[in-house]
């Protein structure tokens, strides 16, 4: 796939997509790797190998907006302890109105 306007990343010697010479499909290439085609600033086109598994499709999660409130308390919880855990961690998610995922 050529996509203009995208950074190149160089493709590196990673173990999990290196080309099998075993592999069932014959072409030398790892049943679970795909390569695709991108365009760096230059205009030059490189080939990138990743996962199949990677979906790159699939929108990217929303970052947390913080309350200058729901940060004060959560950096003095931070200075205080390092990981908030168990009751402390349910009961000042409560207070900052946030879920204990967010309260990490």
């Amino acid at each position: 796939k050529d996509i203009p306007g995208t950074s190149a990343i160089s493709p590196g010697s990673s173990k999990e997509c290196a080309p099998d010479s075993e592999s069932p499909s014959g072409t030398g290439e790892a049943d679970y790797c795909r390569r695709i085609l991108v365009r760096d600033a230059k205009g030059t086109i490189r080939e990138i190998v990743l996962p199949k598994g990677l979906d790159l499709d699939r929108p990217k999660r929303t970052r947390t907006s913080f309350t200058a409130e729901q940060l004060y308390r959560l950096e003095l919880e931070f200075q205080r302890c390092q990981y908030v855990v168990g009751r402390e961690r349910t009961e000042l998610a409560r207070q900052l109105n946030l879920s204990e995922t967010q309260v990490r």
